[in-house]
């Protein structure tokens, strides 16, 4: 197998784009192995605490049925396997107190290191140089980053029954911490006037210099979490009034109903097609989960795609005025990436599977109807431990049921806790989309996101 693009701690910073996913091999050293160290110690010390009921129930589950057992069996020897295969400065970093060079011990420790962190608070965290730029992802992705890819992850993170468990068992259980006071005891301290940071604070200096607090609301800014009650809370943080108005005749335009970061634009949709070739990325009848009906609508149409940042706004607005015609989660996968995306086990750029994650993983459908511009899909998209993509009450549009009139900017969903991507999906010939919307990729690396009521299409003029 040849390694000459793998990411290691020399060649990669600590983060890939949007902040979220990590360099697999830079989280394992930087954020597992200290906390697989302290959870050795507590056991030496007879103080680690025993699993969550959730986990214990998650862990009995997996031990009871064989074929998951040996999945999960199979992803932790194949991820230790991996880390054999680093250059030797990364091996000594990732290696554990008895001098192994592993990415987990073993079965049991593996479900250890997931009770903690389903009652763990996601800190802010700096790059080595101190630029305040990067957090370290998500904490149960900075596990999981290095197994995901091997060939056993890759099986069991696919698969719908396991996915369903690991959603129930661990995911629901995390974002009820992270929905509660608990979550706000840590990572949200307030530097006093003239004091210093207190490292992996969201409201430090170097969390502000990285535009966590751009134009958002802020309840108390002496109280700890500047007021807010919960991590949730914190991370659906609203805009201040009027910072993002929805630009453009409301008759002729849509706008962008996310704070998006542009990735890829394509043209020409394909009805079906192979979604999981790096070529071919989008396939319609997959990303509508099948419905025939709305994949034929937009047959040879358009589509955006961009990815909220870790920093930025996370709620969903109504990027037009019109009607939601039906609306709908479509359940899918938490930590699936596109099959053989050029990642022998050591690579992770989360962002090259976006696309893919539009065909499988838990999203958000909207089908929207324009007076003009004509219908208009919004995909909302969760990457991987986003465990929630939540339509707001009273705007799910069941199937059969009358359309919803919408006015543009009203707020229509969020995520919950994580870091996600988004599409627009427009008709063939009816809209032209705005330059930065088909230059996507020249603006993937925008220091800033494309603000949310931005201008993306404009009706076609009937001459045309």
């Amino acid at each position: 197998m040849a390694h000459a693009k793998l990411l290691t701690l020399d060649k990669a910073g600590p983060v890939q784009m949007g902040f979220w996913v990590p360099n697999r091999v830079w989280a394992t050293a930087k954020y597992l192995v200290p906390l697989r160290d302290e959870i050795a110690a507590k056991k030496r010390d007879g103080t680690l605490a025993p699993l969550r009921e959730e986990i214990q129930s998650f862990k009995g589950w997996v031990t009871a049925n064989s074929v998951y057992r040996m999945w999960v069996t199979a992803m932790i020897d194949q991820a230790n396997g991996f880390v054999l295969t680093l250059d030797e400065r990364t091996k000594e970093e990732i290696k554990d107190e008895d001098g192994d060079r592993v990415w987990i011990k073993g079965y049991d420790e593996f479900f250890e290191i997931l009770n903690v962190i389903v009652e763990t608070t996601p800190a802010f965290v700096t790059t080595d140089g101190g630029n305040p730029i990067a957090m370290i992802g998500t904490p149960m992705n900075a596990l999981l980053a290095i197994a995901m890819a091997t060939e056993a992850g890759l099986a069991l993170f696919h698969d719908a029954t396991f996915n369903a468990q690991l959603k129930e068992k661990v995911l629901d259980t995390w974002n009820e911490y992270l929905k509660s006071s608990k979550s706000i005891e840590h990572h949200f301290e307030v530097t006093p006037l003239g004091g210093e940071d207190v490292e992996g604070s969201w409201c430090s200096q170097a969390a502000w210099d990285a535009g966590v607090w751009d134009e958002m609301v802020i309840h108390d800014a002496k109280k700890a979490a500047y007021g807010y009650a919960s991590w949730n809370d914190f991370f659906l943080r609203l805009f201040v009034k009027d910072a993002r108005p929805f630009h453009g005749k409301e008759e002729e335009v849509v706008n962008i109903g996310c704070e998006t970061t542009p990735w890829q634009y394509e043209a020409d949709l394909q009805y079906k097609s192979k979604f999981w070739i790096k070529d071919v990325n989008y396939s319609l009848l997959d990303l509508f989960g099948g419905d025939k009906e709305w994949a034929r609508c937009f047959e040879d149409g358009q589509a955006y795609q961009g990815f909220l940042s870790a920093t930025h706004y996370h709620r969903w607005n109504a990027p037009l005025k019109g009607k939601i015609v039906r609306s709908w989660v479509q359940a899918g996968t938490y930590f699936a990436q596109r099959p053989g995306q050029g990642q022998n086990a050591g690579t992770w750029e989360g962002t090259e599977s976006q696309p893919y994650l539009g065909h499988v993983a838990t999203r958000a459908i909207f089908i929207l109807e324009h007076p003009t511009c004509g219908y208009v899909a919004l995909i909302c998209i969760g990457m991987v431990e986003v465990s929630t993509c939540a339509i707001k009450k009273g705007y799910e549009v069941k199937k059969g049921a009358p359309p919803k009139d919408i006015e543009r900017g009203e707020e229509i969903g969020h995520f919950e806790f994580g870091g996600s991507t988004h599409m627009m999906i427009f008709q063939k010939d009816k809209v032209d989309l705005a330059e930065w919307a088909l230059e996507a990729e020249t603006h993937r690396l925008d220091p800033n996101p494309t603000p949310m009521g931005t201008v993306i299409a404009k009706a076609k003029r009937k001459a045309d």
